[in-house]
């Protein structure tokens, strides 16, 4: 295999790893250090939200700076999301739907990234008005689970990439982008959030918080193996390539 593609491969391996840190250190920071997980009652006041907390202030700390950095991994993992998604306009002059994918992707990290700011911003002081503490952790909660569109986006640009794809070697099975349009719409639950302060609907609710990021874990377990497939699949393929043509050098897509 030739030098450029071997880098080539493991690149997209590191892009792909960083996904997988990006899984592990976000829940981490979500709920073993940081406690955010289960999601506090939108009903709490902001006196009680910092008696739940204030008491282990230095491990919420940790747990926002953990899960900061999980969520920056979301920058690779998205470009290799845009460079499979690439893959499968093959043919095309210019492959829209990766390019609105990376396009989604730098927008969703921000937005993966911007609660644990917040929330930094809410528990960095002690004494820390509980007014305040209440209408940031409001804003925070709600941006969580209302920044789905651009999160939705990414996945519904990798279905439609693959449902519409005309040439070119297989990249993911079928019922893969049927599964990217399922999640793309069970992501979008969470916006009935802002109505409602308590029940199902609410952002600790079964529909407006553990359905869709209870879809999301399994979603993201599948998706970190197909995508593993698909990187393999396609250093096989440049190497069938490079065989057939004799040695000479194959364009890297």
């Amino acid at each position: 295999m030739a030098p450029s593609q071997f880098i080539h491969h493991r690149v997209q391996l590191g892009m792909w790893a960083c996904g997988i840190g990006f899984g592990v250190l976000f829940f981490v920071g979500l709920a073993p250090l940081s406690g955010f997980i289960p999601p506090p009652s939108p009903e709490l006041s902001g006196a009680e939200l910092m008696a739940k907390y204030g008491g282990n202030l230095n491990m919420v700390k940790l747990g926002i700076v953990v899960g900061l950095l999980g969520a920056t991994l979301l920058v690779p993992w998205s470009a290799l999301v845009a460079i499979q998604t690439a893959r499968l306009e093959e043919g095309r002059r210019f492959p829209l739907w990766a390019i609105f994918s990376a396009m989604a992707g730098t927008v969703n990290a921000v937005a993966f990234i911007l609660p644990f700011i917040f929330w930094a911003g809410a528990y960095y002081r002690a004494d820390r008005s509980p007014e305040l503490v209440q209408l940031i952790s409001d804003m925070t909660w709600i941006e969580f689970l209302l920044f789905f569109p651009t999160f939705s986006m990414q996945l519904f640009c990798l279905a439609m990439a693959g449902l519409s794809q005309r040439e070119g070697p297989s990249v993911f099975p079928r019922w893969f982008y049927y599964l990217n349009l399922w999640m793309a719409l069970i992501g979008s639950t969470g916006i009935l959030a802002i109505f409602f302060f308590s029940g199902p609907f609410a952002w600790n609710g079964a529909i407006g918080f553990y359905l869709p990021v209870g879809s999301y874990v399994p979603f993201l377990l599948i998706t970190w193996w197909q995508f593993y497939k698909a990187i393999t699949a396609e250093k096989r393929y440049y190497e069938t390539l490079e065989s057939s043509n004799s040695g000479r050098q194959p364009i890297v897509v």
